[in-house]
């Protein structure tokens, strides 16, 4: 885990998370391991990476070799997750991948990969389905996003081939460098094309400044997303300008919606994390279920050796709090989990994608919206 670097506010969550979850197992005694013939209880070691890829390399050597752990989950980030995998995969073992969400940590031959998250190019492909069906005539696309690490052009271009299938053009496809601060160039070409659906991912905080920055600006756009929205830093940092922007989340608080098959029903999971609904971020979220996932895993191998975890984990189909998990049974990647798409609605995030569970319908254009919000 990053307990320091750039990575370090989701790392820390994550590992709330994951020590929520073992306190949990183990004021039921562990978990229970037939081939032992006994419950084991659970304890999290865990290092610094300090946000830095060949740190996790060596930290991952560490815990599988001198600590001998039992189940190895892997960092916050995907280039960390990356890293990390490539030190299991040669190693023959298997990684619990609850932080590393692009595709390619499933496309490079790497062995015993669990994804819990869906997988990045996934994150928005609803949003162009969004703006149609309260725009049919919308077409013109515009993205942004960091040059360095997969991420979020992954993300980016998992969002455009959606959307070019629904006649979108895009009109404007930029990188940035992570160190900018000073977007103003680049907007300035987002005003003058006016698209209909606009998207910016990066780092967090390029998010945060890019996002800041725009609504601070009497911007013609029909959709404005960012990843970084759902967070709670988001809110704090954009204030009201947040009204009526749009981001992806692998997680929101749906009690009545989510029933769940194996573990804590969200309304618990929130108690264990003892926060607010509204004030989880996802990462907290998503490595408990991860511990969930390695814990049903043990449970239905009876065993802690890799492969037969592997097995047990590429058959499963269930639902936890977090939703449905569901693993492509030849490479690990996420099939089963989807995100869904949050808005800044009257100062609260709202579920607006997919229909079936949305608690509100989109609010667009983004540009009318803000200036009444105003």
């Amino acid at each position: 885990m990053s307990l320091t670097g750039q990575f370090s506010v989701q790392s820390k969550q994550a590992l709330r998370g994951l020590e929520a979850w073992s306190n949990w197992v183990n004021r039921q005694g562990g978990i229970w391991v037939a081939d032992r013939g006994r419950k084991i209880p659970v304890r999290v070691c865990h290092y610094d990476d300090r946000s830095i890829p060949a740190s996790t390399r060596d930290i991952t050597r560490q815990l599988l070799l001198e600590d001998k752990v039992d189940l190895l989950f892997g960092p916050y980030a995907s280039s960390l997750a990356l890293a990390s995998a490539e030190v299991v995969s040669s190693a023959g073992r298997l990684l619990w991948n609850q932080g590393g969400a692009v595709d390619t940590i499933h496309q490079r031959g790497y062995r015993w990969i669990i994804s819990i998250l869906s997988s990045a190019s996934t994150y928005l492909q609803g949003l162009p389905h969004l703006v149609k069906e309260s725009d049919r005539s919308a077409s013109r696309l515009a993205l942004v996003y960091a040059s360095s690490g997969g991420f979020s052009r992954t993300v980016a271009e998992g969002m455009e081939r959606e959307a070019i299938d629904l006649g979108f053009e895009t009109v404007l496809k930029q990188e940035f460098p992570v160190t900018m601060s000073n977007f103003s160039m680049l907007i300035d070409s987002v005003d003058k094309i006016r698209p209909d659906l606009f998207l910016g991912v990066g780092r967090i905080h390029n998010d945060l400044i890019l996002a800041r920055q725009m609504s601070q600006r009497n911007l013609n756009i029909g959709a404005l997303a960012f990843v970084g929205t759902p967070i709670r830093e988001f809110r704090s940092t954009l204030g009201q300008n947040r009204e009526g922007i749009l981001g992806p989340s692998q997680w929101e608080f749906l009690d009545s919606s989510v029933l769940p098959e194996y573990g804590p029903t969200p309304r618990e999971v929130v108690n264990l994390l003892g926060s607010e609904a509204d004030q989880l971020d996802y990462p907290e979220v998503q490595s408990f279920a991860a511990g969930l996932i390695a814990q049903r895993s043990i449970e239905e191998s009876g065993s802690l050796s890799p492969e037969s975890l592997w097995e047990a984990a590429a058959g499963l189909d269930f639902r936890t709090f977090y939703g449905r998990f569901k693993i492509n049974p030849k490479t690990g990647q996420q099939i089963g989990h989807k995100p869904v798409i949050v808005q800044w609605q009257r100062g609260e995030k709202t579920v607006v994608w997919p229909v079936e569970i949305r608690q509100s319908r989109l609010l667009f254009p983004w540009s009318d919206y803000r200036i009444n919000a105003e």
